[in-house]
């Protein structure tokens, strides 16, 4: 079996043996002449070979004696690339930035690509082991997932996994500023630096006061959730709820940030909720009442929150200065009668240059893809729409959209990427649109060519094995250079 950070030779979703989750502890990949370059492992973690047998585990210290008799930096190369394929992703990533004779090993066995361009995040399609359970079954979507699988568009065909602390992923619901947000086994938001495996909670899932109400059992715990917002009495388990309740969560920085702010879509698209980092409930700043119409997209954009509807209609919040933040409506009027086709979904982009985007998801069945996708420019003096060139809007770079904070890279930096391209992830559609039914060819990861309108598989082998209802992906950018 290769090791959990090295291409994967099983099926897309297979559970590749990886360590115990790791400590939550936030501190990054830094190594002191004095420090352990493996103190990141425990000592059952340094064993190799298969421990669920009645063989005793061999030690790091057993299996690689020289280690103790020379400095670190001096293991000749075969026996670092033994260590190396002890590890996950985040410790091999970790490994090669530490001295030249470890970057030298990590090169031999295959490094993994650079870490600054977005990664694409999936959940793996099997449930963490039970007991004694020899049979693997497939994951359900309210189960959590024990690892996830990570692949870079760098290096297409290659494919990494990354171990979760138990119970701690059954949703993805976003990431931004290097972190991931996940739903957990109680349906609550917690953030996830799959790289340093630090772990922060936020609010529960019943501090959405106006609409969820916790059950409990009779020794005082939470079993399961009811919608309190609505007249119907049905109990929801405490695991499902998270898969479908939250449809994006954005960050207006990193979680060390001062005063850190989370917002939410949820409700069906129906409602936008924010807290803060600590917070111990969530804030209710806007709910959509009328019929046919939700929260498309939303974005932290130069200090200010921007969301839109599938109406294009936009709105923004402050949160400085003062606990309540300050809303402006930007743009007021909806754009649907402007087209004859309609919009499937919409999406906001924040560019290097200053900029900040609507991109118009349309059905069109004149296209070979059922796809076409206009770009505006949101004039935020005038709160206007600034139709664009859809060949020249990204000036040649590349962006990353879907659950994720949006990215834009310059494909001069990065070759490999395609230029005024959007990569999306998987979206999550509403049942009433015809493209979900009949139209839609949209399952998995996709990248959409603006100058030659057409859309196909981002990566080689499809990537992305999940419909639109639920999407289980995300673009991912860790914040360690």
């Amino acid at each position: 079996m290769p090791p959990p950070w090295q291409p994967s030779t099983y099926a897309a979703g297979t559970i590749v043996a990886a360590p115990p989750c790791r400590s939550s502890s936030p501190a990054g990949f830094h190594a002191s002449p004095d420090s352990d370059p493996l103190s990141f492992l425990s000592d059952e973690e340094k064993t190799i070979g298969d421990t669920s047998t009645a063989a005793p585990p061999i030690s790091l210290d057993d299996e690689f004696p020289k280690a103790t008799s020379m400095g670190w930096s001096d293991l000749p190369i075969d026996l670092l690339i033994r260590i190396l394929h002890l590890l996950e992703l985040p410790e091999a990533l970790a490994f090669h930035a530490v001295c030249p004779s470890w970057r030298s090993a990590s090169v031999a066995a295959g490094g993994a690509p650079p870490r600054r361009t977005p990664w694409l995040v999936s959940l793996a399609e099997e449930p963490p082991p039970a007991g004694d359970q020899q049979r693997r079954v497939r994951r359900r979507l309210c189960d959590p997932a024990a690892t996830s699988e990570l692949r870079n568009l760098l290096d297409a065909e290659r494919t990494f996994q990354v171990s979760f602390p138990r119970g701690q992923a059954v949703a993805c619901c976003g990431a931004s500023h290097g972190w991931l947000i996940m739903a957990n086994e109680l349906s609550d938001l917690v953030l996830y630096d799959p790289f340093t495996a630090a772990l922060i909670p936020l609010p529960p899932i019943t501090g959405f006061a106006s609409c969820i109400q916790g059950v409990y059992g009779d020794e005082g715990k939470i079993v399961g959730y009811r919608y309190g917002c609505y007249m119907i009495e049905r109990v929801h388990d405490v695991q499902s709820l998270g898969g479908y309740f939250y449809d994006k969560v954005v960050l207006s920085g990193p979680p060390s940030t001062c005063r850190t702010v989370a917002l939410v879509i949820h409700l069906d698209g129906k409602r936008l909720s924010f807290a803060r980092i600590g917070d111990t409930y969530w804030q209710q700043v806007s709910v959509i009442r009328r019929n046919g119409d939700s929260f498309a997209d939303c974005i932290y954009h130069r200090g200010r929150f921007y969301a839109v509807t599938m109406e294009g209609i936009l709105k923004s919040w402050d949160f400085s200065g003062s606990d309540k933040p300050r809303k402006k409506p930007v743009i007021a009027e909806d754009d649907n009668d402007m087209f004859d086709d309609p919009v499937i979904t919409r999406y906001l982009l924040s560019t290097p240059w200053g900029n900040l985007l609507q991109v118009r998801v349309f059905l069109d069945t004149h296209q070979g893809n059922n796809v076409r996708i206009e770009i505006d420019r949101l004039d935020l003096k005038s709160q206007t729409r600034v139709a664009l060139s859809s060949g020249k809007a990204l000036r040649g770079h590349a962006a990353f959209v879907g659950q994720n904070s949006p990215g834009i890279l310059s494909t001069k930096e990065f070759p490999k990427l395609r230029p005024d391209c959007i990569y999306f992830t998987t979206p999550r559609l509403r049942e009433r649109h015809a493209f979900e039914h009949r139209c839609n060819q949209w399952s998995g990861v996709k990248v959409y060519d603006l100058k030659r309108q057409t859309l196909e598989d981002a990566f080689p082998s499809g990537g992305g094995l999940y419909g639109t209802i639920c999407p289980l992906e995300v673009w991912f950018t860790p914040s360690l250079i």
